[in-house]
């Protein structure tokens, strides 16, 4: 069980050239990355090769990290998320100045959870019809 929980939290969701999940990979050297909803790279793959790219200018000695989830969901959503998957609470400077969360919510909130279940909807059928 404890490795069953190791291999859950550290593979990646391997996506095929039309973002359709195919699979999921155990990378080492990448389960090293840390968290941030505000992250400087991103995971793409290429096959089943993995590879990372900066997605702005990274800092000398800053450290490289990835989104673990959905980064525009708001804070709430995104701690709740990152708590249920990965046992963390995240503390990265998105998360301690909510102020984008107005935007990220700009219009009625109503309709933007109407888009999030219907997504999960599709993502989680309840049966197999």
């Amino acid at each position: 069980f404890p490795l069953f929980l190791q291999v859950t939290c550290n593979c990646f969701t391997i996506s095929n050239g039309e973002m359709q999940d195919v699979g999921v990979g155990l990378y080492p050297s990448m389960s090293l990355l840390n968290h941030s909803c505000d992250p400087n790279c991103v995971i793409v793959f290429e096959g089943y090769q993995l590879l990372l790219h900066s997605v702005r200018e990274i800092q000398i000695g800053e450290e490289l990290t990835v989104s673990y989830i959905e980064s525009l969901m708001p804070t709430s959503e995104r701690q709740k998320q990152l708590m249920r998957q990965y046992c963390f609470e995240c503390d990265c400077l998105l998360c301690q100045n909510q102020e984008k969360d107005a935007e990220k919510l700009a219009g009625e909130e109503h309709a933007w959870k109407e888009v999030k279940d219907a997504v999960n909807e599709v993502r989680y059928p309840k049966s197999k019809e």
